[in-house]
């Protein structure tokens, strides 16, 4: 997943301002079956001639496997599409660009996922070949194994991709010792070179499966059009057994510590966990609108950029954004600096940090962070993929098809009183763990 992505997935949140074909996408949710006793979200969009659909298999990503195994969904996710049924991957790939259809795969350390968009046009085409990279990939050696060993390089050059080996891989390994969620998404380096295909079919056969499936479809299908195409892209594919999750929820094991990666070059690159409430808990939305404040979504008005880079001058780039895995949920965040001002920065940040458990925020900066919220919003789900995105990620937490409305009226709902008080209550300057990948140190 490359870092806009990681972005995308973790920035949704809702907001009111939408356009009334936004609204309307947004709002007609409805829940079906299919035949096949598969129970799926349907958002209708007469607007769009685009048809998006989001398909998630439970309990299958890192956390779910054992340790030596840990890195089999991202390596399936990544290799899945290298050829399927009759075509080789090349072939595949040029029928998706020739019908402009998009299919891809994607895994994390809860669940693995497809997702294809195509105009209804080619939907029939797309379906067939959505079935196809579900039910029948080949695994090409030489793609796979190129693959493989790519991802695996990436792992051991700090330099290259900081954000994504630390969020991936350094900070889950600090943050939850002795809890799976410590695997991260690839496991050991080791255990990752080690995964053959063999593996990805086993894989494979365990966990793409109806019984582990969450689905949601946004597009111009009537109930019945969508119920009929469900059961046509699950053709083939048995109903198994549901993978069970046996993991309990997790508390992010926080400190003071700060670990230091030697990378090349005049930059270093600061990364911060923090604590946050659970997507359902009922202070979600007060701890929304504080990390707003601190400085989600690269905001200017936020505490990070305005003191840190604006009054400061010792940042490049600097925000937050909340991580929701199912059992466990944290705050991260990334500064970029010179290497020479790099403990600087940390220190200022502990001090914006300790400001606001014992300051608060203003009413000023409350009222700012829920038009800000809202705003987003209309940006984010400006697609029907945007859209699609946004509740199977909610469906996945456990919420129901009325989400957006009471998102909407929710976030209206904290006031200063408790967003200052859950600002004493769940910031610590002396609770943050670091991770610096720079040049000052060896």
């Amino acid at each position: 997943m490359t870092v806009s992505k990681v972005f995308l997935h973790f920035l949704l949140v809702a907001g009111i301002f939408l356009s009334v074909s936004g609204s309307e996408k947004a709002r007609s949710v409805k829940e079906l079956i299919s035949p096949r006793g598969i129970k799926f979200w349907l958002a209708r969009d007469s607007s769009a001639t685009l048809v998006c659909i989001n398909i998630v298999f439970k309990n299958a990503g890192s956390a779910h496997q054992e340790r030596s195994k840990a890195g089999v969904p991202v390596l399936f996710s990544s290799t899945v599409l290298c050829g399927s049924g009759k075509y080789s991957k090349t072939q595949f790939d040029e029928k998706c660009c020739n019908l402009v259809i998009e299919i891809s795969s994607a895994a994390n350390e809860d669940n693995v996922c497809f997702s294809c968009t195509a105009s209804k046009l080619v939907l029939s085409e797309a379906i067939d070949l959505f079935n196809m990279a579900i039910t029948s990939p080949n695994f090409e050696e030489d793609k796979t194994k190129m693959i493989q060993n790519g991802i695996g390089s990436s792992l051991q050059n700090y330099a290259a991709s900081p954000l994504e080996i630390v969020f991936f891989s350094i900070m889950p390994s600090i943050i939850f010792k002795l809890y799976p969620y410590e695997r991260g998404r690839y496991g050991s380096e080791e255990d990752f070179f080690r995964l053959s295909i063999e593996d990805l079919r086993r894989f494979k056969d365990k966990f793409l499966v109806t019984s582990n499936v969450e689905l949601c479809m946004v597009g111009d299908l009537s109930e019945e059009e969508a119920v009929i195409l469900v059961d046509k892209i699950f053709s083939g594919v048995e109903e198994g057994n549901p993978s069970p999750d046996n993991l309990m929820d997790v508390t992010p094991q926080l400190n003071s510590e700060i670990k230091r990666y030697y990378a090349g070059g005049p930059q270093s690159s600061i990364f911060f966990a923090l604590k946050t409430e659970p997507p359902k808990s009922s202070k979600r939305h007060a701890a929304m609108l504080l990390y707003k404040i601190l400085g989600e979504g690269y905001v200017f008005k936020g505490r990070i950029l305005s003191k840190l880079r604006t009054e400061r001058g010792l940042i490049y780039s600097g925000t937050v954004f909340p991580v929701d895995l199912k059992h466990s949920s944290y705050i991260f965040g990334e500064l970029q600096t010179d290497n020479s001002k790099a403990q600087r920065a940390i220190e200022l940040l502990k001090a914006i940090i300790k400001d606001l458990r014992e300051n608060g925020i203003t009413e000023r900066e409350l009222r700012f962070a829920k038009n800000n919220i809202k705003g987003r919003m209309a940006v984010a789900l400006r697609t029907s993929m945007d859209i699609c995105n946004f509740y199977i990620h909610k469906k996945l937490q456990g919420f129901g098809t009325e989400i957006l409305s009471e998102e909407l009226e929710n976030i209206e709902r904290p006031t200063l009183v408790e967003v200052n008080s859950l600002a004493r209550e769940i910031l610590n300057e002396g609770q943050m763990s670091f991770v610096v990948i720079g040049g000052m140190t060896k």
